[in-house]
């Protein structure tokens, strides 16, 4: 009996001691005790385990109800701590720890448990989405979805579905993006969960609103605050009055939009919500911009950029970084505006490369089907070895003719190559001269005019204070116009800018574009007279076409006339379609004409003295045969021009290099 009880002792003991780490960390934060965890093994890193499972519970991390065999299986444990930290990162705006953490638990996750697969890839494809690995982020999503629908579970599809909407919307493909959120939202309706469709309505708004339809939007989102108010969701009503603000932002309402966005921003301080945050700092940053309260704008956008960079959230660096660039321009802090402008283009690129060329397609077999692709060529490879080893000795004999010829084809190659560079060198000289130049006199005239209305201020009369005002303005927006160009061309000689087509919408190419240059239409009194075809759709460069129609309107403004016309059509052209833009100005000479696309000085004065490099026209003229396209005009000196973008329609004309 003595024994028994010695031995029964020492059993309580033990257990004793292993369970003191889990006693000690009873009430510890789930960091030192994940922590805690990875340092531990057998029965008292299952201790800690279950610790933290039960934290977990408490704070509604899971999707699902855990199962009564977590005390004894330690694998489905392991599963659960990895998921529960990694949902636990993601709530912190820690993207990158969230996704390591996610892999990890899926590694773990029995093939039966469906459910908990779907909580971990709902997990990974926000975590991947927020850093902008769109691929990546689409192909979690997509599972998500395949197990919803083994399942039959409507939950998990409208969620699947809520997640590739905002992926679509962020690549812009909208019109798939708004078939997806449409799916997830009649979902929605047929249920119960109001917060689940406050939160569809909202990306259906961010959907909208980049398809250029502004009332919808609204609609839609008025909806998501009525049904988030009536709920008392505190900080869901603030995502949605950040999202409302980008409606008030699109119609140019500022005042409204930063009292908006405010509202919104002091519901994210209270809750600590990051993400949200961020990009209502971003919003206000460029509301203040708008209202020329520069010092409030630098301060929000600076703490936005800040905790960005603290998250690691990518796409919406991008875009704060170059909104700095915008405020820093119209500041006359042309240094830090450039700064910011490089760094938001080489961010810009960074997505896109990551994105790859191609993010819609059919994911469910690319794995297959690349490994056996990968096998085939193996075999490919390994026959045409043996080949070469069979047919050594005729091989070299050959291989000594092709040496001989090649040489001297090498060596006319680079005599030629050498010819080229040293005129390419020549032509960047003379454009770095002619910039410089176009550069340092508009500095120097403001700088000029502004220290006079700063020393003569009371002096000056009205009228002559709004004239030199507005001649602020125009030099200002032709600097800004010259470093758009600048960085377009540094980005096409530098290699940096590739083309990814994609099936655009022309007529939305258009209103964007004529909204950039409708300021300057306006001022010279000139009517912008869109005339387009119904589904009229290329397959394109989104960003390409739209740097080709700006640059063509922004001339065709300049050499037209006071109280004229510009034109701009788009009719069939055979297997393409044809993007005109038509003005009645100044036309062109025959000298003119044959120098046009030649990488030369090509400058002329608009209507009103307006000056340029002529850079423009050659970066149009490169991006058209980058995207291929084919730029072409007419032109009669006093009648005016005609420049029409041939664009393809369909994938098959980029299957050779242009």
């Amino acid at each position: 009996m003595r024994h028994y009880l010695t031995n029964m002792t020492k059993q309580t003991l033990t257990v004793f001691l292993l369970m003191l780490p889990a006693l000690l960390f009873a009430q510890a934060d789930a960091d030192s005790l994940f922590r805690l965890y990875e340092q531990s093994s057998g029965s008292r890193q299952n201790a800690v385990a279950n610790q933290l499972i039960d934290q977990f519970v408490q704070e509604d991390l899971y999707d699902w109800p855990v199962p009564e065999r977590k005390s004894s299986d330690r694998k489905f444990n392991e599963m659960l701590v990895y998921l529960g930290m990694g949902l636990s990162e993601l709530d912190c705006s820690h993207f990158a720890q969230a996704a390591e953490l996610g892999l990890r638990a899926e590694k773990l996750i029995p093939k039966d448990s469906l459910r908990w697969m779907s909580s971990c890839y709902e997990l990974l494809n926000v975590a991947y989405f927020r850093q902008g690995e769109f691929v990546k982020a689409l192909d979690y999503a997509q599972k998500d979805y395949d197990v919803g629908e083994q399942l039959g579970d409507d939950r998990i599809r409208s969620s699947a579905l809520n997640t590739l909407a905002a992926i679509h919307c962020y690549t812009k493909h909208l019109d798939k993006a708004l078939e997806y959120i449409n799916r997830a939202i009649d979902i929605e309706r047929k249920g119960n969960d109001d917060r689940a469709l406050a939160i569809r309505l909202g990306v259906k708004c961010e959907i909208l609103l980049l398809a250029d339809r502004p009332d919808d939007a609204l609609e839609a989102i008025e909806e998501a605050i009525e049904i988030d108010r009536k709920a008392g969701r505190t900080e869901k009503v603030g995502i949605r009055l950040s999202q409302k603000s980008d409606i008030f932002a699109n119609r140019q309402r500022w005042e409204e939009c930063r009292t908006t966005c405010l509202q919104a921003l002091e519901i994210f301080e209270q809750t600590n919500n990051t993400v949200d945050k961020i990009i209502t700092l971003k919003q206000i940053g460029a509301c203040e911009t708008q209202l020329k309260l520069y010092d409030e704008a630098e301060r929000h956008l600076l703490e936005g950029e800040a905790l960005c960079l603290q998250t690691g959230f990518r796409p919406q660096l991008c875009r704060i970084q170059r909104n700095l660039s915008d405020l820093y321009r119209v500041t006359g802090r042309l240094d830090k505006a450039m700064d910011y402008l490089e760094r938001s283009v080489a961010l810009k690129d960074s997505l896109n490369e990551e994105r790859q060329q191609k993010i819609i397609g059919e994911y469910q077999l690319r794995f297959d089907l690349k490994e056996k692709e990968q096998e085939v060529e193996m075999q490919r490879e390994a026959i045409h070895r043996r080949n070469i080893i069979a047919y050594s000795l005729l091989v070299v004999f050959f291989l000594a003719v092709l040496l001989a010829i090649s040489g001297y084809r090498l060596a006319k190659v680079r005599q030629k190559r050498n010819a080229e560079l040293e005129e390419a060198n020549l032509v960047k000289d003379r454009y770095f001269s002619i910039i410089s130049h176009d550069l340092k006199n508009p500095v120097k005239a403001q700088t000029q005019l502004l220290g006079h209305l700063s020393e003569h201020y009371d002096e000056v009369d009205d009228t002559t204070k709004k004239r030199q005002i507005q001649a602020l303005k125009e030099s200002g927006e032709h600097l800004s116009e010259l470093l758009t160009n600048l960085l377009d061309w540094a980005s096409i000689e530098s290699g940096r800018m590739t083309c990814n087509p994609i099936r655009v919408d022309l007529a939305a190419v258009v209103r964007k574009s004529v909204k950039v240059v409708q300021t300057a239409a306006e001022g010279k009194q000139v009517r912008i007279e869109p005339q387009l075809i119904e589904n009229g759709y290329a397959f394109t460069d989104l960003n390409c076409v739209e740097t080709i129609l700006r640059n063509l309107l922004s001339n065709a403004i300049k050499f037209s006339h006071p109280g004229g016309s510009v034109e701009v059509v788009t009719a069939p052209d055979g297997d393409r379609i044809a993007l005109s833009v038509v003005d009645h100005g100044v036309g062109m000479n025959d000298e003119l004409k044959a120098r046009l696309f030649r990488r030369q000085d090509i400058s002329t004065l608009g209507t009103r003295e307006e000056t340029g490099t002529g850079l423009g026209l050659i970066v149009c003229h490169t991006l058209a045969q980058l995207t291929h396209a084919e730029l072409t005009f007419e032109s009669a000196q006093g009648t005016g021009s005609t420049f029409t973008l041939h664009l393809p329609t369909n994938e098959s004309s980029f299957n050779t290099e242009p």
